[in-house]
C-alpha cells in the first residue's frame, strides 16, 4: 500500500475521535514515535575511537560467562 494511501487511512481514523483526551494521547503517542525515529546517530572521532578500542578489547580477551554475567547484574539489581 502506498504511503498517500496510509496516510488517507490514518486521517480518517484520527477524525473518527470525538473525545478530547484520546486525541491527545494519539498526539503524545506519535510526537513520542517521531522522535524517537528523528533520533541522530552522530559518528564523532571519540566514538569512533571507543568503538574501535571496545572492538580490539573483544578480539584479544576472553568472554565473560553467561552465569557471570547474570550473577554481576543480580548483586547490580540489589544494591
Amino acid at each position: 500500500m502506498a504511503t498517500a494511501d496510509l496516510k488517507s487511512i490514518l486521517h480518517q481514523q484520527i477524525d473518527r475521535l470525538d473525545d478530547p483526551q484520546d486525541v491527545q494521547d494519539l498526539l503524545l503517542t506519535v510526537s513520542e514515535f517521531i522522535s524517537q525515529r528523528t533520533t541522530i546517530f552522530i559518528e564523532t572521532p571519540e566514538l569512533l575511537a571507543q568503538l574501535e578500542q571496545t572492538l580490539s578489547l573483544t578480539q584479544t580477551s576472553s568472554p565473560t560467562p553467561h552465569d557471570v554475567v547474570a550473577n554481576e547484574a543480580k548483586q547490580w539489581i540489589t544494591q
